[in-house]
């Protein structure tokens, strides 16, 4: 039983003493830093088509030899979240755990006892070593004690004297903080939710229903109940026409609480939204609707209505999402005064598709019904790039003119005065909730001041009185210049004694 004991301590000793090497640390920070260059380089978290079209086999393969099969079987698209990147992180937080036990810890503690020596060879084995004729150790304790040093008398003569622990302390905070910093970013794998949501202005939504969870370990925070409305969007240009900043008025209501405002604000790129745990960053946005109102009441007017009306209904069918979130026309076709001619037309992209440049959204007008071999109705084209202008196409696609939202200037198209009174924006949010930030960031901030504190000189002093002669080492682990400097001018300032001549010599360690 003891020789399986004795082994078992050999075995944890020589693990400890390969894990504490600084060749593998350095060697597991290295992969770490690796694996997130990678990471940069390679897109994450992207699905499944945007791989086999951007990392295909064959002659266009990237590299020539990074294919999509590759990028899945080394768990390439989603990096930070593989397993040998969490194992290195374990790796390293290992090496820093066995060096600050088998390395740091110790030197602190041996840094902290009050080590007398008793013996003049004892001094000479510390360091530079002096003698100071006619001296008392007591006035080189006073010199030291005003200087900053914690100073120990023992008894029988001898004096310890150090200052700057702080700097024998640097090293396992730097440690400690490092260890902070792993931590946080294996919480931040392991607990992490996260969505995206593209919100129309006026509509709202649950912020944990967009909200999905990296492992089963993540749970959402109590603010995840909460409901978020999007009371406006809006969208500042440059000069030349080109999006410079766009923001959201976000309200976060208490559904429990009769939907009492929690907390409001207007966010854009780079000033996000944060409550309760969880952080909404602005990244994109869209157009959702377009209100147009049909002047007149001519018999087009009910046609147009009725259609319309056919129209939307069938694209709720069809997509009860993109329905619910642009809402149905404004009225029915049952009248023909001005309250039954404004129709809200939900706005799809066609960015991507053939033929089509850059960011486009469009909607169609119905003028009548589908014909008979289910063919499109006849009716009117309106395209938007931007929520600043709307364009016109007739029934036969050609070109009819351009209105600004609010205008309130008329448009004559396939007989029928359109005015466009708005087009409604919708914000692309990024949702959030990351447990490790904050052991993150304090992580961070303890690394800055510890390896500031770790440069701090911790400098030692021994002195014996023996008769009149009084023997002086010291040592320091940095500055070694400013500390021999600092040395000298406390032995310059130590008084001769007249008292303690040869002739007159007192019992050591009186004055």
């Amino acid at each position: 039983m003891a020789l399986e004991n004795n082994a078992v301590k050999v075995a944890w000793r020589k693990l400890l003493k390969e894990l504490s090497s600084l060749p593998r640390a350095i060697a597991f920070m290295a992969l770490i830093a690796g694996l997130s260059g990678l990471g940069t380089f390679i897109p994450q978290n992207k699905s499944f088509d945007f791989y086999i079209e951007n990392y295909p086999e064959g002659a266009e393969q990237v590299l020539g030899f990074l294919t999509y099969k590759v990028i899945f079987l080394l768990q390439l698209d989603h990096i930070y979240s593989a397993d040998y990147f969490y194992l290195s992180i374990g790796l390293l937080a290992a090496s820093l755990a066995a060096c600050t036990y088998t390395r740091q810890w110790p030197a602190l503690k041996v840094a902290q006892r009050w080590r007398f020596v008793t013996e003049p060879r004892q001094l000479m084995k510390q360091g530079r070593t002096e003698v100071l004729p006619n001296a008392s150790i007591r006035d080189l304790g006073v010199l030291m004690r005003n200087n900053g040093y914690e100073v120990f008398l023992a008894p029988e003569g001898s004096l310890y004297g150090f200052k700057g622990l702080a700097g024998k302390v640097g090293p396992v905070g730097v440690h400690a903080a490092l260890l902070l910093c792993l931590f946080g970013t294996a919480w931040s794998g392991f607990g992490t939710l996260k969505g995206s949501v593209m919100c129309p202005e006026g509509q709202d939504f649950v912020v944990g229903s967009v909200m999905q969870p990296s492992t089963p370990l993540a749970s959402p925070p109590a603010s995840a109940s909460n409901v978020m409305h999007v009371n406006a969007f809006s969208i500042d240009y440059r000069p030349d026409g080109s999006v410079a900043q766009f923001y959201s008025d976000l309200s976060l209501l208490d559904p429990y609480d009769g939907n009492r405002e929690l907390m409001r604000k207007t966010i854009s790129v780079n000033d996000p939204f944060r409550y309760g745990g969880i952080t909404m960053y602005q990244t994109d946005w869209s157009l959702s609707a377009v209100t147009v109102r049909v002047l007149g009441n001519e018999a087009p007017l009910a046609k147009a209505a009725e259609a319309a009306a056919s129209f939307s209904a069938s694209n709720s069918d069809a997509d009860p999402g993109l329905a619910s979130s642009s809402g149905a026309p404004e009225a029915a076709a049952a009248g023909t005064d001005a309250s039954a001619t404004a129709f809200n037309l939900p706005m799809a992209s066609l960015e991507g598709k053939p033929g089509v440049s850059g960011r486009l959204w469009a909607t169609f007008l119905p003028l009548g019904e589908p014909g008979e071999d289910g063919s499109a109705p006849r009716g009117i084209s309106i395209l938007a790039r931007d929520p600043q202008s709307v364009v016109f196409y007739d029934a036969k696609g050609q070109f009819v003119g351009v209105r600004r939202p609010g205008s309130g200037k008329p448009i004559a198209v396939e007989g029928l005065q359109l005015v466009v009174e708005d087009v409604v924006g919708a914000t692309g949010l990024e949702i959030k909730n990351d447990p490790g930030v904050p052991a993150v960031y304090a992580g961070f901030g303890g690394l800055m001041v510890t390896t500031l504190v770790s440069y701090l000189s911790h400098s030692q002093v021994w002195a014996l009185q023996q008769g009149t002669n009084l023997f002086v080492s010291g040592r320091s682990n940095r500055d070694k210049l400013g500390f021999d400097r600092e040395l000298d001018g406390l032995l310059e300032a130590v008084p001769e004694r007249k008292d303690l001549l040869p002739s007159a010599q007192q019992p050591q360690g009186q004055a």
